[in-house]
Formats: structure tokens, C-alpha cells, sequence
């Protein structure tokens, strides 16, 4: 947790910032590769995020799995 923490300062993210939206990103998307199967509300808890903030990566994330894996898309 520490580094989290560090990493915040460092990067010197501010609210609303496209900065911040990335470091979420990947912040949910480290969390579900190695929580399969894990819940939103999981997610939403453990990481102390606003719940409109996970959906967002959560579709962020679901798009560019669907582009990157060759899938046919409807």
C-alpha cells in the first residue's frame, strides 16, 4: 500500500484530471487480472473508488479487450 501511496505524490494527480482517470484505470485493471471473478461492489470497496468511477474502467476495459482480441465485433 505504500507504493500507492508514493506513486500518488509522484505523479501529483488532481481531481478531474486525465491523469487520474488513467492511474484508476489501470488501478482496476491490475485488480480484476488478478481477482477473477470478482464483483463491481469488490471492486468499489477495496480500492475506495466511487462506484461511477469502476463502471467506467469496467467499460473502458471490456472495449479494448473486445478490439484487442480478435473477437468478431456486432
Amino acid at each position: 500500500m505504500f507504493l500507492e501511496f508514493s506513486t500518488i505524490e509522484a505523479l501529483n494527480l488532481r481531481s478531474g484530471s486525465k491523469e487520474l482517470e488513467a492511474f484508476n484505470l489501470e488501478r482496476v485493471r491490475g485488480y480484476l487480472k488478478w481477482n477473477l471473478g470478482c464483483r463491481k461492489k469488490e471492486v468499489i470497496h477495496v480500492l475506495g473508488l466511487h462506484p461511477r468511477t469502476v463502471a467506467k474502467a469496467i467499460k473502458i476495459i471490456r472495449a479494448n479487450a473486445h478490439r484487442s482480441d480478435g473477437a468478431l465485433q456486432p
